[in-house]
């Protein structure tokens, strides 16, 4: 079983359990405030096991299924044998470095909580884009080059972290949670930047 298919289980399972006791929703969401100051630290990584909703936990596992494979076969054409290690330091980190702007943000703020693990996911979604810049994505069925999603949906997810009051939605998460994804995988393969700019400057739109 791939580490993907095993975080996708281990995710449904520990979210479906809190929605048949909440207490666990209190108990291990992402709470600024309590990190501060109790340092509670492990809330950095149960959040994202946590979900709303079915349609919370779809919406993520869906875009994890579809692009986690990619990233762990393209880790090991990297690394080797190793490459399922990679994708989980880069699944396991990006849980934390994603919500360290949500922390800044709301570490006084007692009444503030967030769930769910679109940072990571967005991790792993632009490492795929970092790979492939110009494989095309499906965006409300609209087919579009990665890298044109992934510019849209960072200055999207720029501005609404500014610009969202509802504190429904983790934006800040979904941003620094992509550009960790980047820069990841930069680091472990340096070869993609090449990579990267090649596609770019060989792109045609037709």
């Amino acid at each position: 079983m791939s580490v993907t298919l095993i975080i996708i289980l281990v995710t449904v399972l520990f979210s479906m359990a809190a929605w048949r006791e909440p207490s666990l929703f209190d108990k291990y969401s992402f709470k600024p405030y309590r990190v501060e100051k109790y340092r509670e630290y492990l809330r950095f990584f149960s959040s994202s096991f946590l979900h709303a909703n079915w349609t919370h936990l779809f919406f993520n596992l869906f875009t994890l299924f579809f692009f986690g494979p990619a990233i762990e076969r393209m880790f090991s054409i990297v690394k080797g044998g190793s490459g399922w290690m990679y994708f989980l330091a880069l699944y396991v980190s990006a849980m934390v470095i994603s919500e360290l702007g949500t922390f800044l943000k709301y570490r006084h703020e007692s009444r503030y909580a967030s769930i769910g693990a679109s940072g990571a996911v967005s991790a792993i979604l632009f490492s795929a884009i970092w790979f492939n810049p110009t494989e095309r994505i499906l965006v409300m069925f609209i087919p579009m080059p990665g890298f044109a999603f992934g510019a849209i949906y960072l200055l999207y997810t720029a501005w609404a972290a500014k610009n969202d009051y509802s504190g429904q939605i983790n934006h800040d998460a979904h941003f620094y949670g992509s550009i960790w994804g980047v820069l990841f995988t930069m680091l472990i393969a340096p070869e993609s930047i090449g990579h990267f700019f090649d596609s770019l400057a060989s792109f045609r739109l037709f």
